[in-house]
């Protein structure tokens, strides 16, 4: 472990001459869990610009693989690096946490990993002390197991191509919070088939509200009938191709296909046309899927699809209304 300010306060720079060993199984257990909990999706990155030694990440790992002892000694360089990308005058410091851990099982291969992590979020709790007879409250502040603000498992195969990577990196669109993914570690992206289901369902989504609506003012019903032929479509086909997905989302709707394709090159998304629908990728988006409509502060009518079972008008008083047609009531 060291600790690692942004670059303009180098004189904090703590670099730790020995490693931490951990001989509490329980600790370790803790840690193993802080490590490895910020990753709730199969989706992968992999080194960017490795070729030649020009990723300085790329390098430093391959040289811990090759030589686990020297885990320490390589994490100082780590450290580094690390500080001498954290140029933004935002960048927090933080405590880094390296470590080499074997055995991992990653997509059925049992493989050695390194998990980088840098910790610059304090949570405060209360320490229970006992003196004598008395019990003391001291309010204290430290590392929250659960909580990761940016961390790194570089799993030791695919070497060949820029080994495969989770990285994790709170929610931040700020210009700092590039300075993890882009400029210290340098990664992109793998286009497996989890990313590119997660892709084309949550770009349905956006292409639905920020062009449809507005350009061609969407009722509420016809957009929830959109997303119910898109969870229709990832539901029953186990091979995506874009030109059926089109044709199942908008029919014979010849300007929406072609919205579609005009908004995809605009927002320039990573992924591919063809692919296996990954079916834990539409599990987990599947709140993607729903459409709320809200009247004033009354209702909410959650519309999961059939465009032919909701009916909206207005009354002789100028009332609006939503007319509900259902064969069962549960």
């Amino acid at each position: 472990m060291h600790s690692v300010p942004g670059a303009q306060h180098e004189a904090e720079f703590l670099i730790t001459k020995e490693p931490v060993i951990l001989e509490d199984e329980m600790l370790q257990d803790v840690f193993l869990r802080f490590f490895f909990g910020a990753f709730k999706e199969p989706e992968f990155y992999s080194f960017d610009h490795f070729e030649g030694d020009s990723n300085r990440m790329y390098s430093l790992a391959g040289q811990i693989f090759d030589d686990p002892s020297m885990c320490h000694h390589v994490s100082k360089e780590i450290a580094r690096h690390l500080q001498s990308q954290s140029t933004h005058p935002n960048i927090r410091k933080g405590e880094l946490i390296v470590a080499h851990i074997r055995d991992v099982l990653i997509e059925d291969e049992l493989v050695s990993a390194l998990v980088v992590l840098k910790s610059e979020s304090k949570e405060s709790f209360i320490d229970v002390h006992r003196n004598n007879d008395a019990i003391e409250f001291r309010l204290k502040k430290g590392i929250y197991p659960k909580k990761m603000d940016k961390a790194c498992i570089i799993f030791n195969t695919k070497r060949g191509e820029g080994f495969k990577l989770c990285v994790a990196d709170k929610i931040n669109s700020r210009e700092e919070a590039l300075y993890w993914k882009q400029l210290f570690l340098d990664v992109k992206k793998e286009l497996n088939d989890y990313h590119n289901t997660k892709v084309y369902i949550q770009a349905t989504r956006s292409f639905i509200d920020e062009r449809l609506k507005p350009k061609y003012e969407l009722e509420k019903q016809d957009e929830a009938q959109l997303m119910s032929n898109s969870k229709h479509y990832f539901d029953s086909n186990k091979q995506f191709d874009e030109e059926s997905y089109l044709d199942s989302l908008f029919g014979k709707q010849a300007d929406f296909k072609e919205e579609f394709k005009l908004f995809q090159s605009e927002s320039n998304w990573e992924s591919d046309d063809n692919f296996r629908v990954s079916q834990a990728a539409v599990k987990k988006q599947n709140k993607v899927f729903r459409s709320v409509i809200k009247l004033d502060k009354n209702f909410h009518i959650y519309v999961h699809g059939n465009r032919n079972m909701i009916e909206r008008g207005t009354d002789a008083n100028g009332r609006k209304f939503y007319k509900l047609y259902f064969d069962h009531e549960e």
